[in-house]
């Protein structure tokens, strides 16, 4: 397996959902010898020659899945519990340590954060069901924009009686709204006058401010501990884990292609919704650029995330220690596909290491640039030099989605994604 860096910032997530037919298929590149027809279901494991799908599914399910959804379900325990850094630093506002507890809480903010990112690129099962509500409540990035508004009018009405977090929006809750009120150092709220809720709240001491985001964030910090663990237990509970179904022989296919769909978070929200939509690459920014749809802009963690995102893919990829997709690939004598794959992810590595300052920086510098083409240059071009390496990030992130679009669902004999549309970045 190849490593990039420290597991403490290893992570990525998924997409969830079942089959259906608005799937793409993909003809394969004649460049990179994928083949045009490939059995998805593989038969029977005992026939000389077939690969064995199903061990290759434990694997990532026992060594990866389940692990990763566990390390996040214990993290979040920690960092919401009364003994946790959140709540000593909710305790000490107004105090000489301040300043110190909260650094500590954000540094294990981060480190809950890489762990959610790692369950990001297996969003199926229970993280998946009723329209990915349990996932939702860890991030729900991937699925709308944080109200910030809404989260300051939250954090008003928060101390009263009838405040319940579980009825408040998904775009007011999870990892992003604690990134808000914890990271985001303009106390003032964000919504217009005519708000009459957050009408005073600007005039309030900065202390007190504080501690009312302070009082928010770890009731939002327990609904994602909450939630982390229900998706843990549901794929491990004794009387029905969603393990044994998971595995099941009679819905490998199904459910192998899940696991295929989750990698194509990659493509839809690592490269897309992470880089070329902020970056104004991709058409569904309608402006210059977009930096309000940048994830982790407050934590300054958008990049980290992102190089989580790509080292998670390629431990799923290689199957950790043990059966991955490159031993599929391989056994198809495909083996200069598996290698590309891991030296382009590697490259895309490589860019992330030497690149400085936020994504929020180089969102920047292109929209001050306004209608200069370098970062569309830089996006086609990633190998050549570049004044925006955020654009060529994209760029080397597009070479591995285009070849997991052709090459990797015609060898590996699966479909694309009914959500995953052309690109048009």
């Amino acid at each position: 397996m190849v490593r990039f860096y420290s597991s403490a910032v290893l992570i990525a997530a998924c997409l969830g959902g079942c089959v259906d037919s608005s799937r793409d298929t993909a003809e394969p590149d004649a460049a990179s010898q994928a083949v045009t027809t490939v059995d998805s279901t593989a038969s029977s494991e005992s026939e000389v020659g077939v690969f064995d799908r199903t061990a290759l599914m434990t694997n990532l399910t026992d060594n990866i899945f389940i692990p990763n959804y566990k390390a996040a379900a214990a993290l979040a325990d920690s960092f919401s519990a009364d003994s946790g850094s959140l709540a000593a630093y909710c305790a000490s506002v107004g105090g000489v340590d301040e300043s110190t507890s909260l650094a500590t809480a954000q540094g294990d903010w981060l480190l809950l954060m890489d762990s959610v990112q790692k369950t990001e690129m297996h969003i199926l099962g229970p993280a998946a069901q009723n329209d990915e509500a349990l996932h939702n409540r860890v991030h729900s990035y991937p699925s709308a924009t944080l109200a910030s508004c809404a989260l300051d009018q939250a954090v008003v009405e928060s101390d009263s009686s009838g405040f319940v977090v579980t009825n408040r929006a998904f775009n007011q809750r999870g990892m992003g709204a604690i990134e808000y009120l914890l990271f985001n150092s303009n106390l003032n709220h964000s919504c217009s006058s005519q708000i009459a809720s957050t009408a005073s709240w600007d005039d309030l001491t900065e202390a007190s401010r504080k501690i009312k985001r302070c009082g928010l964030a770890r009731k939002l910090a327990v609904d994602v501990a909450v939630a982390s663990n229900l998706i843990h237990d549901k794929w491990t509970e004794p009387a029905a884990p969603f393990r044994a179904d998971f595995l099941n022989k009679e819905s490998q296919g199904e459910n192998f292609q899940l696991i295929t769909d989750g990698m194509f978070y990659l493509e839809t929200f690592t490269k897309s919704r992470k880089l070329t939509i902020p970056l104004g690459i991709d058409d569904k920014c309608s402006s210059v650029t977009c930096p309000s749809l940048i994830e982790s802009p407050y934590s300054l963690a958008s990049l980290r995330n992102i190089r989580t995102n790509v080292a998670e893919f390629l431990r799923i990829f290689n199957g950790g220690d043990g059966l991955g997709f490159d031993d599929l690939i391989d056994g198809e004598d495909f083996e200069a596909i598996t290698r590309r794959f891991q030296t382009q992810l590697s490259a895309v590595d490589s860019k992330l290491i030497q690149m400085s300052g936020s994504l929020s920086d180089h969102v920047a510098l292109v929209e001050g640039a306004g209608n200069d083409p370098a970062c569309v240059n830089a996006f086609a071009n990633p190998d050549g030099e570049s004044s925006i390496d955020a654009c060529s990030l994209a760029g080397l992130l597009k070479r591995v989605t285009n070849d997991l679009k052709i090459d990797f669902v015609a060898v590996v004999g699966v479909a694309i994604p009914g959500r995953v549309q052309s690109d048009n970045d």
